[in-house]
């Protein structure tokens, strides 16, 4: 590199590319550290060949925080551009692609979780777009006719933030979709917020990137299951097979309700499930024996039994009058 080159890169390299910091300079190559965030930083080492500037720079890319392939991709890139400017000036220029690169691509912070989220979790028929500059993507994932479209978004600050979520579109009950939505944000937050109550021996608690456990829970634990999930009571299919014949009706028999265990059930095998016995330490999932809470369900076991009672009571009534009325 010539004296000409190394002045400019030592008075300007800095005032020119926003986040970069000069670590040294010689005749043999050029050393900078580009920061965006706490998670988009690396070191750039530019070495320069016999012949330089008529031959292009070389590049080498250091990063603890980004994936290999894309240090590789940022080396490609910068090699590139290099080789359009052969026979002129290369550093600042290569600088700026660098930087530039950081500015446009948000997810290279999270590239192989949006792998694992296409290789892994999606099927055949099933779509993604991403907008790397808006720092969001949308899947769409179907499953036997149902369907749900989401977008996903990170802001600079992922993977210490959580991913937001939206659900666009879908054709599943709003309640349990709306339901799908609630669940996912709280997977979210749990890979950033510590536990209110931490176990003795537990390991201590770190911040993990939520983008991937949001997708599985979304795409694998919803989309792809209920479809084809059973009644917890009849064992019948919950959903009926044509989409079109879901019922929104929360007092249908056959209308879908979602418990905090993430069984389902018919409303009407429900409801006779929870109004009776036994009631004693409230009623359990037939499936995985927790207790089942729900809105439409909120009586204590005491109340519960007090109206079995009841009721029986009511019942016996009856069938004294009616054996009366025969006689």
């Amino acid at each position: 590199m010539n004296a000409e080159e190394i002045a400019r890169v030592q008075r300007d390299l800095e005032n020119t590319v926003p986040g970069l910091e000069l670590i040294s300079t010689s005749s043999h190559s050029v050393q900078v550290k580009i920061r965006r965030t706490d998670h988009k930083q690396l070191r750039l080492l530019l070495m320069f060949p016999e012949g330089y500037p008529s031959k292009s720079i070389l590049v080498e890319v250091k990063s603890h925080t980004l994936p290999e392939r894309v240090m590789k991709l940022i080396e490609n890139i910068s090699e590139k551009e290099a080789k359009k400017l052969q026979g002129q000036h290369q550093v600042i220029a290569v600088c700026k692609v660098v930087r530039q690169f950081l500015d446009e691509n948000m997810f290279i912070v999270c590239a192989a979780e949006l792998d694992a989220v296409k290789n892994k979790l999606m099927e055949e028929g099933d779509d993604i777009k991403i907008r790397q500059k808006a720092g969001s993507f949308t899947v769409k994932a179907y499953k036997n006719g149902y369907f749900m479209a989401i977008r996903l978004s990170i802001d600079d600050d992922y993977p210490t933030v959580e991913v937001k979520i939206e659900m666009k579109e879908t054709n599943f009950p709003k309640d349990l979709a709306e339901m799908f939505i609630r669940q996912s944000v709280e997977h979210a937050r749990r890979c950033i917020v510590p536990p209110a109550i931490i176990k003795k021996g537990d390991p201590p608690f770190k911040v993990r990137a939520s983008i991937l456990p949001v997708a599985e829970y979304l795409i694998r634990d919803c989309i792809k299951y209920y479809p084809a999930a059973k009644c917890s009571i009849c064992e019948e299919q919950a959903f009926p097979e044509d989409p079109v014949n879901v019922t929104q009706n929360e007092k249908s028999p056959v209308y879908v309700e979602y418990v905090y265990c993430s069984h389902v059930f018919h409303h009407k095998c429900l409801d006779d499930y929870m109004k009776t016995p036994p009631f004693k330490g409230g009623k359990k999932c037939p499936i995985c024996a927790k207790r089942i809470f729900h809105e439409k369900w909120k009586a204590t076991p005491e109340l519960l039994e007090q109206r079995w009672a009841y009721k029986q009571a009511k019942d016996r009534e009856l069938a004294e009058v009616s054996d009366f009325m025969e006689i």
